[in-house]
């Protein structure tokens, strides 16, 4: 058996996020249909990281499990080729039959936020369009809070259908500001399921207002999962994961 680490971008706009779903249009699929048109032989791809409907890639992992030894440069080629434009494979190489493709050092997420009183006119696709103004420096002061705490159980933010049992996680947050631009950066050994999205949510009702620091902690504290609405998910891109 040949293994081979796939690193994916997509834009996730008209996927029905990555895993595959019977025959809604999810990464998986469209890559599985493809490797079908290249692949003679039996096949088993695993993703690294799952992403939501509407949630975009800069770099998610794959890994390919094969029984046919492939020219990389060619079969990237030809892959790239039959995929649509918005699924490519940016990378291909070998690696050892026992690379764990679930379990990497650390992923990171970015999630982005325009704050104006007026519509985006340029990236009003991935981005979260919020009219309230929002103080930087509670926005900072949140992230600080998350960032603090080591192996936090995100159990009270997690969607009621995630059904891992492990719900600690070390999540560093930082923020940074770019004229109307929030951009908020998730470094992470895992993630729970809508976790950031949720996290999001609360931060921002935290930086306009809505709750204070104290309701938050209460929020987290208490509640038995998440009941907010989560932030919306063409504003959240998966950046980077690292094995």
């Amino acid at each position: 058996m040949e293994v081979y680490r796939l690193y994916l971008e997509y834009n996730g706009k008209n996927f029905f996020g990555s895993q595959i779903q019977g025959n809604l249009r999810t990464v998986e699929k469209v890559l599985r249909d493809s490797l079908d048109n290249l692949l003679t032989k039996k096949y088993n791809v695993y993703f690294s990281s799952r992403t939501d409907a509407g949630v975009s890639a800069l770099c998610n992992v794959v890994k390919l499990e094969c029984s046919e030894k492939l020219n990389i440069k060619l079969f990237l080629e030809k892959l790239n080729y039959i995929l649509p434009e918005d699924l490519q494979i940016t990378k291909i190489e070998k690696v050892k039959k026992n690379f764990d493709v679930r379990h990497p050092k650390y992923k990171v997420y970015q999630y982005t936020i325009y704050n104006s009183l007026n519509k985006p006119t340029l990236y009003k696709e991935y981005v979260w369009w919020i009219k309230e103004e929002i103080s930087y420096s509670k926005l900072k002061e949140v992230a600080k809070f998350f960032s603090s705490i080591r192996n936090f159980d995100f159990a009270t933010l997690k969607e009621v259908t995630d059904t891992k049992k492990n719900t600690t996680c070390n999540i560093k947050i930082v923020v940074k500001k770019f004229h109307k631009f929030l951009i908020l950066k998730f470094i992470g050994d895992r993630f729970l399921y809508r976790l950031i999205r949720n996290l999001v949510s609360l931060m921002v009702d935290f930086a306009i207002g809505k709750i204070t620091l104290k309701n938050l902690k209460m929020i987290v504290k208490n509640w038995k999962w998440f009941k907010g609405k989560p932030a919306p998910a063409n504003g959240l891109v998966l950046v980077k994961i690292v094995f």
